[in-house]
């Protein structure tokens, strides 16, 4: 725990200050977006080729502003237009998953 956060712990303060204490929390815990070179951005394009062929599914691993998340499912369409691929997941959901917000991409475990 942070000197600031035991300091703030017994006292009494407003929902506006303890959202406020929240948010600075949250945006120290934000990562900055990792730069891919061409070879793992070729590994990726070679993974979700295959798996466009054989219909397997696959684990995309996203940034979503300065967070990581994961859609699992496989890939439906890629929209070269939009630069996004659509990831049908094991509950029938659509997902829309731009080019741009890929970290990485591998084949989901079969659990």
């Amino acid at each position: 725990m942070d000197i600031e956060d035991k300091r703030w712990a017994t006292r009494i303060i407003l929902p506006e200050h303890r959202a406020g204490l929240a948010r600075q929390a949250s945006e120290k815990r934000k990562l900055e977006k990792p730069q891919l070179d061409a070879q793992q951005i070729e590994d990726m394009e070679i993974t979700v080729a295959e798996s466009m062929e054989f219909g397997s599914v696959l684990a995309f691993k996203l940034y979503d502003d300065g967070f990581i998340r994961e859609v699992i499912g496989a890939v439906h369409y890629v929209d070269h237009i939009r630069k996004e691929f659509r990831v049908k997941d094991n509950k029938g959901d659509t997902n829309l998953v731009k080019f741009a917000d890929i970290i990485d991409v591998t084949k989901a475990s079969s659990n």
